[in-house]
């Protein structure tokens, strides 16, 4: 019976009636044209039996031969089942492919998250952990944490601990960093502060040392400002690191060229597509050089999954020509290199007064600015205590 049962579910099975004709014609015919038939029960000029799916489709020409009007029952087994979903087949099959994808990779790293780090960055911590072997992508059950773990330390530095941990597919970083020790202001043990360029002192603050100059007094680059050299109450010398600051008035020029011809070229871009997934790139380009590589990934919820499209930008510069720019053009260009470098030579500064010219030449633009300026012209500069002593007995 088990085995009965079995074979028609493989072949399907239909049970069904037949009535108002000749019932004992209609099972003759059904046996001499090989169709099957069990568990037949005959009531009242009802017939009422069971065959294969294969046997009631041709079924037909007994029942018309015997006047019979056949009526289907029941049916079941695996033939009707593949005929009623026959036209979701696509859908089921793609169910099944992503359950098997899932399934498959549920052992993978997804996604790499990072905690604890304060001055180190997520990417330097990423990107160090990545060179030591923890990757998205990469078998969980082949990672070897305490080898990771101790060769991106080696190469973060800054790192006192670090651990893995896994939580379904996501892999967290933690990391606990270095506490920084304050920095100890160091002394030369001798030194003294000089000019760093010429000027008019207009500020003399003298914190360890002697002033060697008073304000209002003009100095050269290299004469002395404050002395590390005092006398003590017994008049001897002392010897230390002299300490302080001396702002004076001073001038600076600048000066800044700019030619009117310029060469140019014509930009050429070329963008090419890969896909990423799960930390392999699919259709990478054979040659990456010189690009802007955009990436663009999943999210659920806020999290970056490991699947999206990545496209990188290259961009060729041909047809290189020289051109002469318009006097606005040159001005404006001028201007902006102008700008620029009279930003850089005085952002330390305190501009007073200036005076900025044009100058329009043949191929060039020349501007000028003279900027008087108050400044911290004080460097310190270390001696020796033989050296004072032989210029002091001089």
């Amino acid at each position: 019976m088990v085995t009965r049962d079995i074979l028609n579910f493989v072949f399907g099975c239909v049970e069904f009636t037949a009535e108002n004709g000749f019932s004992e014609r209609f099972i003759n015919s059904c046996t001499v044209n090989n169709i099957p038939l069990w568990d037949v029960a005959k009531k009242d000029g009802l017939i009422s039996a069971k065959t294969t799916a294969k046997g009631y489709r041709r079924i037909r020409s007994p029942a018309r031969k015997s006047s019979m009007k056949v009526r289907i029952k029941h049916k079941y087994g695996l033939p009707f089942f593949i005929n009623r979903y026959s036209r979701r087949t696509a859908l089921i099959s793609g169910f099944v492919v992503a359950f098997l994808i899932l399934v498959l990779l549920t052992g993978h790293v997804w996604i790499i998250e990072v905690s604890g780090n304060e001055h180190l960055t997520d990417s330097e911590v990423l990107e160090a952990f990545e060179e030591s072997g923890l990757k998205i992508g990469k078998r969980i059950n082949n990672l070897k944490f305490a080898q990771i773990e101790s060769s991106a330390m080696q190469k973060l530095g800054n790192a006192s601990w670090a651990a893995i941990s896994i939580h379904g597919c996501t892999a967290e970083i933690k990391i606990r960093e270095l506490k920084k020790t304050p920095e100890i202001e160091t002394h030369h043990g001798t030194s003294n502060i000089v000019a760093s360029k010429d000027g008019q002192v207009e500020i003399l603050e003298v914190y360890r040392g002697s002033a060697a100059v008073g304000i209002g007094q003009p100095v050269l680059e290299g004469d002395l400002l404050i002395s590390g050299i005092t006398e003590s109450r017994l008049q001897t010398n002392l010897f230390t690191d002299a300490d302080g600051y001396a702002v004076a008035k001073t001038n600076i020029k600048v000066k800044s060229e700019t030619d009117k011809k310029i060469t140019v070229c014509t930009p050429e871009e070329k963008k090419v597509w890969s896909i990423f997934f799960l930390g392999v790139e699919i259709f990478p380009p054979k040659d990456d050089g010189d690009c802007y590589i955009h990436r663009s990934r999943l999210k659920i919820n806020g999290k970056e999954l490991p699947f999206g499209i990545n496209y990188r930008i290259y961009t060729t510069y041909e047809d290189e020509k020289e051109i002469t720019m318009s006097k606005a053009q040159a001005e404006l260009m001028a201007m902006t290199e102008y700008a620029l470098k009279s930003h850089s030579e005085t952002q330390h500064t305190q501009i007073i007064n200036q005076e900025v010219s044009m100058t329009e030449k043949d191929d060039f633009i020349e501007i000028n600015g003279n900027y008087f300026c108050y400044e911290n012209i004080g460097k310190s500069v270390p001696f020796d205590i033989e050296e004072a002593e032989i210029e002091e007995t001089n």
